[in-house]
């Protein structure tokens, strides 16, 4: 409430320091730290859909009608009638032991063996990549990133005040022989990059995944050249198309490579579920970064409680992997088949074997961002290509998500956006 003062023609009567004459509010521009000192938009919004009747090809976000309700209810049940004392307290920081116990049964079951020396329990994957960019960045110290890459690890990178040194990815994921070149210029340069963030696994937002024969390679470099890696895999037990491979972290085990995963895409987003996968020598010193004293211990309980079965301690939630894994197929054929209709000569598209994008590329002249207001108004929207690289470019790419919508949206938005294109923008 604003209070009327007798003093009201003296500016600077009774104003606290740091405040403006007449203005109720402090000079909060001048205590900002730098990461903020430009204002910006915030990451993401606070939901998947937009104006009435646009069909949002946007965010990521999983399909709606996949959550396990029922199952999740009864989850919650079990967990309050026999285990409430735990479940409503604050937790273990690295996770309660019943979620770690089937995080180690669930990589066990894809050949990775660890203990809990090796797991930190997160809130969604986005805190794993702050805990591990504030194990190693300070201010000003340099890391690599894929161009494009993940905007929420780019904001997160960019909040730690890291210099971005980027790296191009191709129909086959990161260019390994551009990455070396990178390395050598910076050692040249007398910079030493100290992390790589890395989507090798249906990348977003670009969808391909890294070639196996490049896989081992890029662990070399980071001995080589002293750095850590950060394999960012998101969306790897949600393929639909050819054979599984490696991941990062399995190459190298107790190694240089930290791997961040989630259960947002493969079981509810809403739960904030993710989780570390770390050399056992890191954990002390990541747990020293959290202090949230405990990740949703409630969620904890019943996503562990969830995802077991008679069978497993893993045997419900792989159940639940394989209908997901059908689900998303229908939805990228749907899309790609929409596209190979609608798409004029000149656009082109990748195809991936799993997660939740396609990356497109408009013909030549176009720009993704320019062409943004007409889809609006021809009811889609999408995010351009250049919100997705650390130092520009990506003009003629933008991202489209197959996830959240059901096939006959998919093909929709898909024709309004081609009408668009088609027309030149």
């Amino acid at each position: 409430m604003t209070v009327a003062s007798g003093h009201a023609d003296r500016p600077d009567a009774g104003s606290p320091a740091g405040t403006h004459a007449g203005d109720t509010h402090p000079d909060y521009a001048g205590l900002f730290a730098r990461r903020v000192a430009e204002a910006g938009p915030p990451l993401m919004r606070a939901g998947a859909g937009g104006a009435a009747g646009v069909i949002p090809l946007t965010y990521g976000f999983p399909d709606p009608g996949s959550f396990p309700v029922a199952d999740l209810i009864e989850a919650s049940r079990a967990v309050l009638a026999g285990n409430a004392a735990n479940a409503l307290q604050y937790g273990p920081i690295a996770g309660p032991v019943s979620m770690l116990n089937v995080l180690v049964a669930k990589l066990a079951g894809e050949g990775i063996s660890v203990t809990h020396d090796n797991l930190v329990v997160t809130s969604g994957g986005s805190q794993g990549i702050d805990l591990v960019t504030h194990l190693v960045i300070n201010p000003g110290d340099t890391m690599l990133v894929e161009a494009p890459t993940f905007i929420g690890a780019l904001q997160t990178f960019r909040n730690a005040e890291a210099n971005l040194l980027e790296v191009p990815i191709d129909e086959h994921g990161l260019d390994v022989v551009a990455l070396e070149n990178v390395l050598r210029q910076a050692r040249a340069d007398g910079v030493r990059p100290k992390l790589l963030y890395t989507i090798p696994t249906f990348h977003n937002p670009a969808g391909v995944t890294l070639a196996a024969e490049r896989r081992p390679r890029v662990i070399e470099l980071a001995r080589e050249y002293g750095f850590l890696i950060l394999e960012d895999d998101a969306y790897s037990e949600l393929r639909f198309a050819g054979e599984p491979l490696p991941s990062l972290y399995s190459l190298d085990p107790e190694g240089c490579v930290i791997q961040v995963r989630t259960f947002s895409k493969i079981l509810a987003a809403g739960l904030r579920l993710g989780y570390l996968v770390t050399p056992a020598p890191l954990l002390s010193r990541l747990l020293q970064l959290k202090v949230d004293v405990g990740t949703s211990p409630f969620g904890n309980h019943v996503a562990a409680t969830y995802a077991a079965d008679a069978a497993s301690l893993t045997g419900r939630l792989d159940a639940h992997i394989l209908e997901l894994r059908a689900i998303y197929r229908e939805r990228r054929d749907a899309m790609l088949g929409a596209l190979t209709e609608y798409a004029p000569d000149g656009v082109t598209w990748t195809v991936p074997e799993g997660g939740f994008f396609t990356w497109l590329t408009l013909p030549v002249g176009m720009d993704a961002g320019k062409i943004g207001p007409e889809a609006q108004a021809a009811g889609v929207s999408f995010i351009p290509g250049v919100s997705y690289f650390a130092g520009g470019g990506g003009a003629r790419n933008l991202r489209l998500a197959f996830s959240y919508l059901p096939p006959d949206q998919l093909v929709e938005g898909v024709r309004r956006l081609m009408s668009v294109v088609s027309g030149g923008g």
